[in-house]
């Protein structure tokens, strides 16, 4: 798809058909005349204001009623002149329509077309076209609220303001180059290496800070224990169906078995895992191969401990819960009676504990409401850094970083006596900058707007 386009384009905006309604949305310049040649009486209808009138063929045969309006760009959605016909949501009635609209010289809209013009119009930029997208595929109230922050540029703010400073840093290093016979002290008197240490820093925080991801991919949570811990009772217990197979018979969870939850606002995905047990079946053995891994790249950990075994951790635990937040479940203590306190050590840090019947429908309050808990702070604790929800997001500040470690290479090797290149050190940060820029589309990058703009479904 090119930069620019001129031609007028038509698609279907609202949810898949069958539906109560349907809009069909027409873009680009003359898309009010090309409308008024499907509707006569829509000619001397002002701007936002609804008219009610049929949409007729080239024929002049009636294909629907509804209703029409039409905005006048700049002030539209696209930037551009923008009509709508809101009709019936039947497949027939929106096929005739959108042939009627096609045969009156509108194009189709490509998948993100919308947006597209929005961006290129100056109505938004990429990180708010991404919020838009993840709006439209929330699933959860934290996820919503994040795409919200997103699409009203919250992000862009962030990403704008780290490439403003880059910009400045390069307007020293220019400067240092009208000044060859000073151009060390030019850096020296704007605090050059400290401003350089801090935006590392800063770039350090943002990659570390991987909630922003998770609000938007989920939380991953692993449910780990020895075989007959209750790890399949649990997971039923918190999807709420019979998701994994429950049976006395040791080794029955011998894979991954993946849910997705949403868990006060917040998605999370829920794995059961194969119990943790020295066996010499190859396939249950791979099946807690995998638990381990999961557990090590989960977000938080619930070690179940049948109450017959307590105190005693399988050996596992130890090393799948290093460094991770986490619960220890102690249950069927409708069975065994175990003295359990509200915290257990393992690996020098303290874990929640809590004994549980997970027969009995508190447990599931109780579990839930610790789990929340964790996934707080878990967003609390990040809050303060740049919350990065997409790869490219991460790549680019990756980019920044590495040419801002080679500016502050080369700017500590000149403090130190070394040769200094005051037209290399531009060129870093100038490359720093770009890389940056590239998130919000401050940059030339046509490519990037090509893979931002294909995740939207057509008429979006």
């Amino acid at each position: 798809m090119s930069l620019t386009a001129k031609h007028i384009i038509a698609a279907v905006a609202t949810a898949p058909l069958p539906s109560g309604v349907a809009v069909i949305r027409l873009s680009g310049s003359g898309c009010k005349a090309l409308a008024d040649t499907l509707c006569p009486s829509f000619t001397k209808v002002k701007a936002r204001v609804m008219h009610y009138a049929p949409i007729k063929d080239e024929a002049g045969n009636v294909i629907d009623e509804g209703l029409w309006v039409w905005f006048k760009g700049p002030n539209s959605f696209t930037g551009e002149d923008v009509v709508e016909f809101h009709g019936h949501g039947g497949r027939a009635v929106v096929q005739a329509a959108l042939e009627a609209f096609y045969k009156a010289g509108a194009k189709p809209a490509e998948p993100g077309e919308y947006p597209r013009r929005a961006f290129i119009n100056g109505k938004m930029d990429l990180t708010q076209a991404e919020g838009l997208a993840d709006l439209i595929e929330a699933k959860t109230e934290q996820q919503r609220q994040q795409a919200l922050r997103q699409m009203n540029g919250e992000l862009g703010t962030t990403f704008e303001t780290w490439r403003t400073e880059l910009m400045h840093l390069v307007a020293h290093a220019e400067a240092a180059i009208d000044f060859p016979d000073e151009e060390l002290d030019v850096l020296q008197e704007g605090n050059f290496a400290a401003k350089v240490d801090d935006l590392l820093e800063t770039f350090k925080k943002a990659q570390q800070n991987q909630s922003g991801q998770r609000l938007r991919e989920g939380f991953e949570v692993a449910i780990i224990g020895k075989p007959n811990a209750g790890k399949s009772t649990l997971t039923n217990l918190l999807t709420g169906k019979e998701t994994a197979i429950v049976s006395p018979i040791a080794g029955t969870t011998r894979d991954v078995v993946e849910s997705h939850l949403d868990i006060a606002g917040y998605p999370v995905i829920l794995a059961d895992t194969a119990g943790l047990r020295l066996t010499d079946d190859v396939i249950e053995a791979e099946g807690v191969n995998r638990a381990g891994k999961r557990a090590k790249q989960a977000d938080y950990v619930i070690l179940l401990v049948d109450a017959a075994d307590w105190p005693t951790l399988p050996p596992e635990a130890t090393e799948f819960m290093a460094g991770k937040h986490g619960l220890v479940v102690v249950t069927k203590i409708d069975e065994t009676k175990a003295d359990v306190q509200n915290f257990v050590n393992i690996n020098g840090q303290d874990y929640p504990s809590l004994a549980a019947d997970l027969t009995q429908p508190e447990t599931l309050d109780t579990i839930l409401a610790e789990l929340t808990k964790a996934l707080d702070n878990l967003v609390a604790e990040a809050s303060e850094a740049a919350h990065l929800n997409r790869q490219r997001h991460r790549d680019a500040v990756a980019s920044a970083m590495t040419h801002l470690l080679q500016a502050k290479s080369l700017f500590d090797q000149t403090a130190a006596g070394g040769h200094f290149s005051a037209d290399m050190l531009a060129q870093d940060l100038r490359e720093a900058a770009q890389s940056i820029g590239q998130v919000t589309g401050r940059t030339d990058v046509e490519d990037v707007l090509d893979l931002v703009f294909s995740t939207f479904c057509i008429g979006k």
